[in-house]
């Protein structure tokens, strides 16, 4: 599987004053669709951060706050979810 990377920066544009470092990263398939979206601060992950398969399948889905993760990573239900009629 080869991936293709993108990666966006935004940061403060006054001289000689530190600001806050804001960076998207974005992967792709070979075939267009995405791979990935993570979301930092500083170098630290923050915010969204979702993966899908090449299929479109969402795998990934959790938010970083402060260092701690809130959701899950592969989660899978503890038994299989019965389709309504």
């Amino acid at each position: 599987m080869k991936i293709i990377g993108l990666l966006l920066l935004l940061a403060g544009t006054v001289p000689g004053v530190s600001s806050p470092i804001l960076e998207e990263r974005r992967t792709f398939y070979p075939n267009g669709r995405p791979y990935e979206v993570r979301h930092f601060y500083n170098g630290r992950e923050e915010g969204l951060q979702q993966a899908w398969t090449e299929d479109g399948r969402l795998y990934i889905n959790y938010e970083m706050r402060n260092g701690r993760r809130y959701g899950f990573i592969n989660a899978r239900p503890c038994r299989p979810v019965e389709e309504q009629p």
